[in-house]
C-alpha cells in the first residue's frame, strides 16, 4: 500500500509538471495563463492505469515460461499495454463524445490516440528500465553471492585434503601394508591418490555427472575396506544410463560418506549397508542409524555447506530424513550439454 502511495505521488507531481510546463508552452507573452488544476489529475489517473496494465500483462505472459531475453520480454509487455491502453483511452473518450453535443474529428481523435501513446510511453518506458536495472542488479548480485560460495567451498575443500587424521589414518594403513603385501599396498596408493586427484579436478566445476561420483564412492569404499575390512557395503542401485545423463554437485557422496562411517557403528559381523538410487530427480542415499556409543556430536557443518551449494547451483536444498534410517536426498538433474561446468 506504501508503495502504490509513493508510485502515485510521484505521477502526480510528474503530471502537474508536465502540464505547467505544457501550459507555459501555449501562453503568448502577455496573456493570461491557462492551467486547469483538475488536468493533472486525469493524467495521473491514466498514467497509473498504464502502469497498471504494463504490469498486470507482463506477469500473465511470462507466469508460465521463460522469454529468451530480457529485451524480448520487455518489448512484448510495452508493446500489448501500449496497444490496450491505447485502445481503451480512444474508447472512452469516443463514448463521452457521443454522449456530449460536442462531436471531435477523425484528425483530433488522432492527435488525443498520440497523446496516450505518449503517456504510455513515457510512464512505461520509464517502469521497465528502472524494472531492467533492478533485474540487472538482482543478478549481478546473485552471481556475487554463487562466487562467494564457490570460493568458501574450494577453501573447504582444500581443508578436507589436508586433514591430517584422514591424512594419518590412510598412511598409518599404507605403511603396514607395504610391510605385509606389497601388491595391495600399491592398489591402496593408487585409490588413495585418485581420491585427492578428483578432489583436485572437481573442485573447480559447478556440475559432475552422477556416474563420475560413483566411482569416487567406490574408491572412497576402497579405502574404508583396508581400514575397516568387510564393515561398510555400498549398494549402488542407480541405472547406468541414470548415472551418464545425471548431473549434481562434485563431492557430495564423499561428505555423505564420511557423515556415515562417522555416526554409525558397523563391523564385519554387522555390516552397514550404505544404498544409493535415484528417485524423482533426487540422488538418494540412506542408511540405518547405529550411533556410536561414544562418538562426538556433530556439528552439521557439511550437510548445511553441501545444502547452500545445492541451493545455489540447482536451486533446489537438501532433503534429511532421519527416523529408523538416516535419509538424503540431493536434487539432480538432466545433463546439457550447454551447461558451463566450469566458473
Amino acid at each position: 500500500m506504501k508503495t502504490q502511495l509513493k508510485t502515485f505521488a510521484v505521477l502526480l507531481l510528474f503530471s502537474y509538471a508536465l502540464m505547467l510546463y505544457l501550459a507555459l508552452l501555449q501562453t503568448a507573452p502577455g496573456q493570461q495563463l491557462q492551467f486547469h488544476a483538475d488536468a493533472p489529475v486525469w493524467l495521473t489517473l491514466q498514467a497509473m492505469l498504464a502502469l497498471w496494465l504494463s504490469r498486470k500483462i507482463d506477469k500473465r505472459l511470462w507466469a508460465t515460461r521463460q522469454p529468451s531475453s530480457l529485451l524480448a520480454r520487455y518489448s512484448q509487455s510495452f508493446s500489448l499495454s501500449l496497444l490496450l491502453f491505447v485502445s481503451l483511452m480512444t474508447l472512452l473518450q469516443l463514448l463521452i463524445d457521443i454522449a456530449s453535443p460536442q462531436q471531435l474529428s477523425g484528425q483530433q481523435y488522432l492527435r488525443v490516440s498520440l497523446m496516450y501513446v505518449l503517456v504510455h510511453s513515457l510512464i512505461v518506458g520509464a517502469d521497465l528500465l528502472w524494472q531492467a536495472l533492478k533485474n540487472q542488479q538482482q543478478q549481478q548480485l546473485e552471481l556475487l553471492k554463487i562466487e562467494q560460495q564457490r570460493q568458501a567451498y574450494r577453501l573447504q575443500l582444500l581443508q578436507q585434503q589436508l586433514d591430517p587424521h584422514f591424512l594419518f589414518n590412510n598412511l598409518n594403513v599404507l605403511s603396514v601394508l607395504i610391510h605385509k603385501n606389497a601388491e595391495q599396498a600399491e592398489q591402496f596408493l593408487d585409490l588413495f591418490a585418485d581420491i585427492y586427484r578428483y578432489q583436485l579436478q572437481q573442485g573447480s566445476k559447478t556440475l559432475v555427472t552422477l556416474a563420475e561420483e560413483l566411482t569416487f564412492a567406490s574408491q572412497y569404499l576402497g579405502l574404508l575396506a583396508q581400514r575397516f575390512p568387510h564393515s561398510f557395503y555400498l549398494q549402488n542401485k542407480v541405472q547406468p544410463e541414470q548415472a551418464a545423463h545425471l548431473q549434481l554437485v562434485p563431492c557430495c557422496l564423499q561428505l555423505l560418506l564420511e557423515n556415515a562411517v562417522k555416526h554409525n557403528s558397523a563391523s564385519a559381523s554387522e555390516p552397514l549397508d550404505i544404498c544409493i538410487e535415484v528417485q524423482h530427480e533426487q540422488l538418494v542415499v540412506c542408511n540405518a542409524l547405529r550411533p556410536k556409543a561414544f562418538a562426538q556430536p556433530g556439528t552439521g557443518t557439511g550437510l548445511a555447506n553441501l545444502t547452500e551449494r545445492c541451493q545455489a547451483v540447482l536451486g533446489r536444498p537438501l532433503e534429511i530424513v532421519q527416523n529408523d534410517q538416516f535419509t538424503v536426498r540431493v536434487p539432480v538433474q538432466p545433463h546439457s550439454t550447454g551447461n558451463d561446468q566450469h566458473p
